[in-house]
């Protein structure tokens, strides 16, 4: 069977047509396509039910009927083939069951370990065998293994520092041999820069990666070289501060003596026994977006062919929906709107709460959303500023899930949060927040010496500096989140370091992570990763997952299409 088959297949729409046009010329009165339309729906559940019975054979979907297994007969699919499950989400644990087999034949391998980071963690990684970056001695005669072992050409090895050499495949030049990758060498060569530099498609030590929706081509210039001034390098967090440096980054591949200390992002690298994994951070609601899902505000928007081909909107009464389809199609990609929104304004500034609600899922807003009157409500949204100025304190003039906010307020009425991020400033007569990320101070007023007011924070961050006020709390954690950056609308803007504490990685209370990226799962699906990680990985060996914004940074894009094939 080839092609696509629809889940839905219209089989009483198929019997009338293939009936002899005689008898559908004598259905006048439409009796007979009605006896079909009850018999085709039969057979529409029983061609679905085969269909979904089909599916259910494997973990995976199938492009040629579009459907998916049913997640209730994952732990079965798994029980039999004996993989044990950790993925937090269902499609990585739909991978899990798919490559249990071909992980198993391969286990042990730097293929494998690159898998199971695509696969479970959403990470695209760069990895280095940790026996590889500990200093060895030097003896005189020891036989090197030649540089194609090491996946190089004779002459990429050394042509970058003599590029006039006739190469030949014994180098007589001392010089020369002292790029050799094999050589163990403790001692960085000044003379040429350890980097990543863009690679031709036919070199055998080019590497392919595809970093926030592109592809580069790229490979290690050299194995020996300096990693001073090196543009692109991004600076890693330590101990809640942005000003120290952190050697050791992807394109870094100087050895080092052993670290005994107990491996963590950022510690304990240089060791036989571990894996390091130099994972591009997660982009959170800031990647990449072509022009075609980028928006300026206004009223032409609700007749915007372009926008109504990505979005929805709904207006039931008095309450206007908008929703991104992707929510609902997949993958989610945001959808960007510029300029300042203004919603319901009135002349005074404050007007009545009742009855216009305003509803966005799935945008990030790179200005203010202002609320004169009404009610804002947001799910899977970023948003610059947040402000609503009509009065409630009853009935939550702003709802948000799963949203991150620069800054919020309504300064006379009820906040509702639940998975949300701030990270400056909370203004709230009223709050009531549960599984949140406060990186900023909360008060009842703009006036900075104002204290919060009434309401209830359980399972949330808040900064140690926080006042009390008149703020009830359950399981709060007086502690500041570290993010890989907290510059609005920049990838990666919001998302939890390694560097937080557990307490907020995973202190929600469902045991996952607070804040905005809490559906996404990142911190849970890294540590399903070394979890994983274990049972693939030969015995003694240890996984450990550095974050490094450089990779970002990569050089050597791929444009063209013909050369991807």
């Amino acid at each position: 069977m080839s092609g696509t088959i629809s889940k839905k297949f219209d089989h009483a729409k198929l019997l009338y047509n293939i009936l002899p046009a005689v008898y559908r010329e004598r259905d006048q009165n439409r009796d007979l396509q009605k006896y079909l339309n009850g018999t085709g729906l039969l057979l529409d559940q029983v061609h679905s039910t085969l269909l979904q019975r089909y599916a259910d054979i494997f973990p995976d979907s199938d492009p040629a009927f579009d459907i998916n297994s049913q997640t209730w007969l994952l732990p079965y699919m798994a029980a039999l083939l004996d993989v044990r499950l950790v993925s937090p989400t269902v499609k990585g644990q739909r991978e899990e069951i798919a490559h249990a087999i071909a992980w198993r034949k391969a286990k042990g391998t730097l293929d494998v370990v690159d898998q199971v980071a695509e696969a479970i963690g959403g990470m695209e990684v760069v990895v280095h065998e940790g026996w590889k970056r500990v200093a060895t001695t030097a003896r005189v005669g020891m036989p090197l293994l030649p540089v194609d072992a090491y996946g190089y050409n004779p002459v990429h090895a050394y042509s970058n520092a003599f590029t006039t050499y006739q190469q030949t495949r014994q180098p007589d030049l001392a010089p020369l041999w002292a790029r050799h990758p094999a050589l163990p060498g403790g001692t960085v060569d000044l003379r040429c820069q350890g980097a990543a530099v863009a690679a031709e498609k036919e070199n055998p030590a080019a590497i392919t990666s595809r970093i926030g929706q592109r592809e580069y081509r790229w490979r290690q210039s050299s194995l020996h070289g300096s990693q001073n001034c090196n543009p692109g390098h991004s600076i890693l967090p330590v101990d809640n501060r942005i000003t120290d440096w952190i050697p050791g980054y992807f394109d870094d591949p100087s050895v080092r003596t052993v670290d005994l200390r107990k491996p963590n992002w950022r510690q304990g690298h240089f060791h036989p026994k571990q894996v390091l994994l130099f994972a591009a951070t997660q982009p959170g609601f800031f990647e990449p977006l072509p022009a075609s899902r980028r928006f300026q505000w206004s009223e032409a928007l609700f007749e915007n062919d372009d926008f109504l081909e990505i979005a929805r909107i709904e207006i039931n009464g008095d309450k206007t929906v908008f929703r991104n389809k992707s929510l609902d199609q997949g993958p989610f990609q945001p959808i960007m709107i510029r300029l300042r929104v203004k919603l319901e304004q009135v002349p005074s500034g404050t007007g009545p709460v009742d009855p216009k609600v305003w509803r966005f899922e799935g945008f990030v807003f790179s200005n203010t959303i202002e609320v004169d009157s009404g009610r804002l409500e947001l799910e899977q949204c970023a948003v610059l500023a947040a402000e609503v100025h009509s009065t409630d304190l009853e009935g939550a003039v702003i709802v948000a899930a799963n949203c991150l906010f620069k800054r919020i307020q309504a300064a006379k009425s009820l906040i509702q949060m639940q998975y949300c991020t701030v990270l400056t400033s909370t203004i709230a007569e009223k709050l009531y927040a549960t599984d949140c990320i406060f990186n900023g101070l909360i008060r009842r007023h703009h006036d900075t010496t104002s204290e919060p007011g009434e309401g209830c924070l359980r399972y949330s961050a808040i900064l140690p500096g926080q006042a009390d006020g008149e703020l009830r709390f359950f399981n709060e954690q007086r502690l500041s989140a570290v993010f890989q950056n907290t510059d609005f609308g920049q990838p990666g803007c919001a998302v939890l370091h390694p560097a937080s504490a557990a307490e907020i990685s995973a202190g929600a209370e469902d045991g996952g992570e607070m804040g905005a990226y809490h559906h996404l799962h990142l911190a849970a699906r890294q540590r399903a990763v070394i979890k994983k990680l274990d049972n693939f990985l030969p015995a003694g060996m240890k996984a450990v997952v550095i974050p490094d914004l450089s990779l970002h940074d990569l050089p050597g894009e791929i444009i063209d299409d013909e050369e991807t094939d």
